[in-house]
């Protein structure tokens, strides 16, 4: 006798599989704020952003309170840079 196994289409489950600068780490919501990753980044709020890793050319600016959703069924790519550069 074969046992079936439970399956969502909806995506994943907690913890979460996320990179935040190529360091893996387990989140446990559904949803994580640019705050937050830079938080995991232990990077400084103020002068650095946080970027999703995406396809194509661009990737998307994630603002302090702007949330990302988690639950596709993918591990979500991030990395923080700093804000300005200024030459001089």
């Amino acid at each position: 006798m074969t046992e079936a196994v439970a399956t969502t289409e909806t995506g994943r489950r907690p913890p979460y599989k996320i990179i935040v600068d190529r360091k893996p780490h387990d989140w446990p919501e559904q949803f994580i704020t640019g705050a937050q990753i830079k938080r995991l980044a232990d990077v400084d709020q103020a002068a650095y952003d946080a970027w999703q890793d995406v396809p194509g050319p661009e990737d998307l600016l994630i603002a302090d309170d702007r949330k990302v959703d988690l639950s596709p069924p993918r591990v979500e790519r991030f990395f923080t840079g700093k804000k300005t550069t200024t030459e001089g």
